[in-house]
């Protein structure tokens, strides 16, 4: 399991290679690609918890986002990881920043941020 948080870790490191995020249809998940071939989605649930997912095969990241999330039990094949199940500080603190990055390429955060940082200069 500790292998997850390495590899989180270095998405973590490369945020450049992070792309293609969408916000799922419940919108309570959030969808992207990693050097634009390996798809995956991350979330937070309401106790706190996060949720990393991997998906091999060949569906985009477009169509599973569409599938509601009642439906994802019957709906392909994915891997799950959880900060719940590793529970380690490492994991916990790797599963949030990944979450707010993702979450910030969503927004465009990064661009407006260094507007506001190239403005204020």
């Amino acid at each position: 399991m500790h292998k997850i948080v390495a590899a989180v870790n270095s998405m973590i490191a490369n945020p450049n290679l992070i792309s293609t995020v969408i916000k799922s249809v419940d919108g309570n998940e959030l969808f992207f690609t990693y050097e634009d071939r390996f798809k995956w989605s991350v979330t937070k649930s309401d106790e706190g918890h996060y949720y990393l997912y991997y998906y091999p095969g060949n569906v985009s990241i477009q169509d599973l986002a569409t599938i509601p999330e009642h439906k994802w039990t019957s709906s392909g094949d994915f891997i799950t990881y959880s900060s719940k199940e590793i529970k380690t500080k490492e994991a916990y603190e790797s599963f949030a920043e990944l979450y707010q990055i993702v979450q910030g390429k969503l927004y465009g955060i990064d661009d407006v941020l260094d507007y506001i940082i190239k403005t204020a200069a």
